[in-house]
């Protein structure tokens, strides 16, 4: 997700959803099956739970793990921040170069998108993370398997010295199975134009399960935004249309608080993502604030936001 006005610039039925998780499997085979609930009688263990923090002092993470299926518990206690996103960089990549690369990609300058999209696909792998608000905590889940991986906070990629941290992973699998999703959010292209498909119904308090499939190299976030009982879709509409064509925010207040949108960062095609989030409900719309890889054009400008009830 992006801040500012220009970008703001600173994702049985239990064994389906921790393969869904992992980096290998994706497509609409395991849509079903995950949408299907577990019977209440089952018991079953939960995933290793990693707690991170975010505050004017840093970012407070953990710095081991062990593999399988994990749970990332993300609050802030800072209003201008809280977008933690996890990293997995390829072998001899520095941070440093990776947030070169980042700091192109969230640039509202096609070249430099597209020149940042290409650098990435050889740095590291973009596996998600979530959007929050002091008040909008929330959680993510995926599949670690044995390595290096990074947090870091979007929101303050631009300082200085911009809060990481590193995690590495080893030792035995771990057990657990996550919790099945009430409904699955999957970013795709259709006829060449970005499209969500939503299936299941998002409740509220339980789990959302973001998929990216749109072709390789493409990269989308899902943030959520509540819309206020006046707001129509043609409001919506209306604002969309007055994003830059490589994806610079009108100068003007719009339908969509911007300071209390939640959900999942940006990840890889083929990747897929277990939101917990802070939603209530009502009306929302998601967005994708990121770019074509390809061109640099808007996604959301693009058609890349939907409108949807939670219940």
């Amino acid at each position: 997700m992006r801040s500012g006005r220009t970008r703001r610039t600173l994702a049985t039925a239990g064994v389906l959803l921790a393969l869904s998780l992992t980096t290998g499997l994706s497509g609409a085979a395991v849509a079903e099956p995950l949408a299907t609930a577990r019977p209440a009688a089952v018991e079953e263990a939960a995933p290793q739970t990693l707690e991170l923090k975010s505050s004017t002092d840093g970012l407070t993470a953990p710095t081991t793990a062990h593999p399988g299926p994990t749970t990332f518990r993300v609050s802030t206690t800072d209003p201008a921040s809280g977008w933690i996103s996890l990293v997995r960089p390829k072998p001899g990549v520095t941070f440093e170069s990776f947030r070169a690369s980042i700091l192109k990609m969230i640039n509202a300058v096609g070249p430099d998108i597209v020149e940042g999209s290409a650098e990435m696909r050889q740095k590291a792998e973009l596996l998600g993370g979530t959007v929050i608000h002091p008040n909008l905590p929330a959680s993510f889940t995926r599949t670690l398997t044995p390595g290096t991986y990074w947090f870091f906070d979007y929101r303050n990629i631009r300082a200085e010295n911009p809060r990481h941290s590193v995690l590495t992973v080893g030792g035995t699998t771990g057990t657990g199975t996550a919790p099945a999703p009430a409904a699955t959010l999957t970013g795709r292209m259709t006829d060449g134009q970005p499209r969500w498909n939503l299936d299941g119904t998002v409740r509220a308090g339980r789990p959302i399960l973001f998929r990216n499939a749109m072709p390789d190299g493409q990269y989308i976030e899902a943030i959520f935004f509540r819309l206020a009982a006046d707001v129509t879709e043609q409001d919506v509409r209306d604002y969309v249309a007055d994003f830059g064509d490589t994806g610079q925010f009108p100068d003007y207040p719009g339908p969509l608080d911007l300071e209390q949108g939640t959900g999942g960062l940006p990840m890889d095609s083929g990747q897929s993502s277990l939101l917990e989030l802070t939603l209530q409900p009502g009306r929302y719309v998601v967005v994708d604030f990121f770019s074509d890889a390809k061109d640099g054009s808007s996604l959301i400008k693009r058609g890349h936001w939907k409108i949807f009830e939670v219940k």
